[in-house]
C-alpha cells in the first residue's frame, strides 16, 4: 500500500480535524477593542482561522468519501478515520468478507478516494 501512503495520511488526519473543527467559536474569542491593554489577539485569530480551515478540510474529505461505495466508505472510516481504529480482521468480520476481499476493496477504496480528493 506504499503508493497510497499520502492518501492514508490525509485520512488519518480526520480525528484531529474533528477535534479542532469541533471547538466552539466562543471558546476561541477574538480580541475586543475596549481600549484596555490585553495580550496579543493574533494568536486567537490564528486559532479561529485554524478551526475554519479544519472544518473546510473535514468537509472536503467527507465530500470525497461520499463518492465511494458504502462498503468502501466503511473500510476507510474504520481503518483510518476513527480515534479507535479497527484491525483488518475486525473490519473483515464486520463486513462479512474474507481478508483477501478486504485487501482488494481497501486498495480500490484508496484509489477511488485518491481520484476524488486529488482529481487524478
Amino acid at each position: 500500500m506504499a503508493k497510497y501512503d499520502e492518501v492514508a495520511r490525509v485520512l488519518k488526519q480526520v480525528p484531529r480535524l474533528k477535534r479542532i473543527a469541533g471547538k466552539r467559536l466562543t471558546d476561541l474569542r477574538s480580541p475586543s477593542p475596549d481600549g484596555m491593554p490585553h495580550g496579543n489577539g493574533v494568536e486567537v485569530d490564528e486559532r479561529i482561522i485554524g478551526r475554519l480551515d479544519a472544518q473546510k478540510e473535514l468537509e472536503n474529505i467527507m465530500f470525497c468519501l461520499s463518492f465511494l461505495r458504502d462498503d468502501y466508505q466503511q473500510i476507510l472510516l474504520k481503518k483510518y478515520m476513527t480515534a479507535d481504529k479497527q484491525t483488518d480482521i475486525a473490519i473483515a468480520m464486520d463486513l462479512g468478507i474474507s481478508d483477501g476481499t478486504l485487501y482488494r476493496w481497501q486498495s480500490k477504496a484508496l484509489q477511488e478516494f485518491k481520484e476524488a480528493y486529488y482529481g487524478y
